[in-house]
């Protein structure tokens, strides 16, 4: 494990052009039209290289040309045609290719590349774009490579809403994925079998998946091993992805490089012990030539039984290239087989640099090149003597010696990706510097044992049967191993993000520290500085007295109050079997705000648009005080609640509890009222917690989802407020004359979803608002509304600074009717769903 320097790194002839062309992909904006100029920019560039070859820099001018390349080749795959009456979204007919399809616990989504397309009145056009569908009702019999029809309703792709959220639209739209949307099982008409190659391969890995189940100790056992035999993730229960995630082992889950290349050695060993053993004919051959380029198809076959993952098909690029090289007896270089993956991947689908697995993939194999050799001097062992005479100490020598190496790979891996990882999950596994050792042996022997079982098991199930037996065991034993390393303390610790200028001074400090010498190593202190300044920066940035912030969390509520480093979280949204938008929304920003520990969470009522999220958040979130509306303490929802905050002082509020200092604000409760009159309100809406929200001269109304009879038992306590939240999303059955006439709001803040069902807020609510001289502010049109008091006066702004779309203007006007199906179509996905595209960025 040779130490690298900067020259090795300006020798390897691929590494800088590869990198050319993946900043060109990565910094090239999204659109078509710029495709032919970059392409013709770099082609002439090119041209003026190689003619000024002889020229000291004429080099500078052929990595332009990979840069122009690159941002052309992004720009030309970006290239998108939408029918006019289909760039707003609606109701729509699409025939096109399936090219992905998902099934998670009953439901199913299906990505389809759009060939014609057009309203449901009219004809079809011919189209060039991507849509990602969610499918309701019976699973679809459907294979990739399929040719169907589907009548949907789109929605135009949204960007995040709020700070921390994260965007995988960047990603979308680089591929052309224009729209999400929503459809009945009865809709979608297969037109075309699938190819009969996929039709094999999902009967074989149907009944692979059989077989494991009958011979597995447990279900997540066979669940595991058929996640790396198969590629089929969706088995595995989202509470074992959070565990490895935790354990530092997350990289387990996907078939990722380490799988790959274990796998590429293992058939080389097995081929050319096979080949050293056929008789004296093959001896005359080198076994190696012959064994490499031979094992190139049992790699690749993988690969492709597993789904070809992103991170899997970097490897079997990487493998195949040192295979290859070790059949012409060249020698396999980290760097130029890292190049060469980077090459090919971008130059086939320029979208893959927005993929975060892949950038994590790659990431670690940089580090292990560049960093880990460095990471091993560093330690304080010294290397085994090979001429040490007794075998006892021989042995342990190597033994210590590949704990060593082990460690530093981890630590590489870890130390590479660290601003991705922080910047994506906000936490970072120290575990997995620990795990990784221990667990290394395994995972080998894991992944040998899955690709030669699936290998074996489709050439001949019967005698499958012992290997897949011992990897279902084996699989049960790393997850006993995971249990214990994520169940550790500090097994992961919470990071902030490094943001673009502490993330460039933290990889120039690793460089310099990994590939320096003397002085300039020490510039390896920008790392450390980069992480220490992240973390300190938000406690150096003036705070105003009080920030309250709406989240958009589609159609439900979700506020966070915080003054002077003391927190409160009113709400957190939820969509009942739908998405869960504590960790979807709150959470991230939670994280984003340094938030790590609440004074108070308060569910308004127990309805599940308010309580689903809160209770999610609260399981990974302490709070010190949990407040839930008198009277409504015992129902499911509050006791899933309550579950939820786990230690917390649970208290029973009504108007007139002791109000709560939070910082330099107090909370004081208006509602519900007291039991008299709360036995008069039929409704739990008008039970809700009210709050009113005190910061020197400022007063903002928290109003739950009162409606009017719960108005007017709030209207005796309130007078002209600064800014209220409308009560219940801006319905018409709230908002009355007299709360109004009372309260007279310089702001009025709606909660409410894109396209909610509901057709909230209502125009004429709006118009009320706006009558009174009252700014309106909506989370649909603006995103998160944030507000920052400093005790005399207010200053709101939205996530979003855009003018809202002509669609989004008819739908606030109530010139049309939103469709039924609701929120954006994220109340139709099952958790499932979107715990799987949560977990297809996780590191691999």
């Amino acid at each position: 494990m040779n130490r690298h320097a900067w020259r090795d790194v300006g020798t390897r002839p691929l590494f800088f052009p590869a990198l050319s062309l993946t900043l060109g992909a990565l910094c090239a904006p999204a659109t078509p039209r710029l495709a032919a100029a970059f392409l013709v920019c770099g082609v002439l560039l090119g041209a003026l290289g190689l003619a000024l070859a002889r020229l000291p820099g004429a080099h500078l001018a052929v990595l332009g040309a990979f840069w122009s390349a690159g941002a052309g080749l992004a720009c030309w795959e970006a290239r998108v045609e939408v029918p006019a009456r289909l760039v707003a979204g609606g109701p729509a007919v699409l025939e096109g290719e399936a090219e992905r399809v998902e099934r998670f616990d009953g439901a199913t989504r299906v990505r389809i590349a759009v060939a014609r397309a057009g309203h449901p009145d009219g004809a079809l056009e011919p189209s060039r774009f991507r849509v990602s569908l969610s499918v309701r009702g019976a699973p679809l019999e459907l294979l990739p490579g399929q040719r169907v029809r589907a009548e949907a309703r789109l929605a135009p792709d949204a960007p995040p809403g709020n700070p921390g959220e994260k965007d995988f639209g960047a990603a979308r739209r680089r591929q052309g994925v224009l729209f999400t949307g929503g459809t009945d099982a009865g809709r979608v008409l297969v037109l075309s079998p699938a190819p009969a190659w996929r039709r094999v391969l999902e009967s074989a890995r149907t009944r692979l998946a059989v077989a494991v189940h009958a011979v597995a100790p447990s279900r997540d056992a066979a669940a595991l091993f058929l996640t790396l035999a198969a590629g089929q993730r969706a088995e595995l229960d989202d509470a074992w992805e959070e565990a490895f995630s935790r354990a530092g082992l997350a990289h387990v889950l996907s078939v990722s490089g380490l799988h790959v290349a274990a796998l590429a050695l293992m058939t080389l060993a097995l081929l050319r012990r096979a080949l050293v053993r056929a008789g004296a004919r093959w001896r005359k051959l080198d076994a190696r030539q012959v064994a490499a380029p031979a094992a190139v198809p049992f790699v690749w076959a993988y690969v492709l039984f597993t789904g070809s993952q992103p991170p899997a098909v970097r490897s079997a690029v990487m493998a195949t290239a040192v295979l290859l090289g070790l059949a012409l007896w060249r020698r396999s270089d980290g760097l130029n087989g890292l190049a060469v993956a980077a090459g090919v991947l971008v130059a086939w689908a320029p979208s893959n640099v927005e993929d975060l697995s892949l950038r994590l993939s790659f990431l670690a194999v940089l580090g292990l090149v560049l960093l880990s050799p460095a990471l091993r001097q560093a330690l304080p062992l010294a290397p085994p003597d090979p001429r040490e005479p007794h075998w006892p100490r021989r042995l342990w020598g190597q033994a210590r010696e590949s704990v060593a190496q082990t460690l530093a790979a981890s630590a590489a891996a870890t130390l590479a990706g660290l601003p991705v990882v922080a910047a994506a999950f906000g936490r970072v596994s120290l575990a997995g510097l620990v795990s990784n050792v221990v667990a290394l042996p395994l995972c080998g022997l894991l992944t040998g044992l899955a690709a030669g079982g699936a290998a074996l098991f489709v050439v001949a199930p019967v005698l499958a049967t012992p290997v897949l037996w011992a990897g279902a065991w084996a699989s049960e034993l790393l997850l006993l191993l995971t249990r214990l390393f994520a169940a550790a303390p500090l097994a992961s610790v919470e990071v902030p993000a490094l943001g673009g200028l502490a993330s460039a001074l933290y990889a120039a400090g690793l460089l310099a520290w990994a590939l320096g010498s003397g002085r300039w190593r020490l510039g390896g202190l920008l790392a450390p500085l980069a992480v220490v300044g992240a973390v300190l920066a938000p406690g150096l940035v003036p705070q105003p007295g009080l920030r309250v912030t709406f989240l958009s969390v589609g159609q439900g509520d979700a506020v966070v109050l915080s003054s002077r480093g003391h927190h409160a979280l009113v709400d957190g949204g939820g969509v009942p079997h739908g998405m869960d938008t504590g960790a979807r929304f709150v959470l991230p920003y939670l994280r984003h705000q340094g938030i790590s520990a609440l004074d108070v969470a308060v569910l308004s009522h127990p309805h599940p648009d308010h309580a689903l999220g809160l209770a999610s958040a609260l399981t990974h979130v302490s709070t010190a005080r949990l407040w839930l509306p008198a009277g409504d303490m015992d129902g499911p929802l509050s006791r899933q609640v309550r579950a939820a905050a786990r230690d917390a002082q649970v208290e029973e509020v009504q108007v007139g509890h002791p109000a709560l200092r939070l910082g330099e604000a107090t909370l004081e409760v208006l509602g519900p009222p007291g039991p008299e009159e709360r036995e008069l309100l039929e409704g739990v809406n008008d039970r809700s917690v009210v709050l009113l929200v005190r910061h020197g001269d400022v007063t903002v109304l928290l109003a739950g989802d009162v409606e009017e009879d719960g108005e007017a038992a709030l209207v005796e306590h309130l007078g002209p407020v600064t800014v209220m939240k409308a009560p219940h999303h801006g319905s018409r059955t709230s908002s009355t004359e007299a709360l109004l006439a009372r309260t007279r709001p310089r702001h009025v803040v709606f909660c409410v979803g894109r396209r909610n069902r509901y057709g909230f807020p209502h125009p004429e609510v709006e118009a009320r608002y706006r009558a009174l001289g009252s700014e309106c502010w909506r989370t649909d049109l603006g995103g998160a509304i944030t507000l920052e008091s400093d005790g005399k006066d207010v200053r709101l702004v939205s996530f979003l600074s855009r003018e809202p779309s002509p669609e989004e203007a008819r739908v606030a006007l109530g010139e049309e009717h939103p469709h039924r199906w609701g929120d954006d179509f994220r109340g139709s996905r099952s958790p499932a769903v979107d715990r799987r595209l949560e977990a297809d960025a996780r590191p691999r």
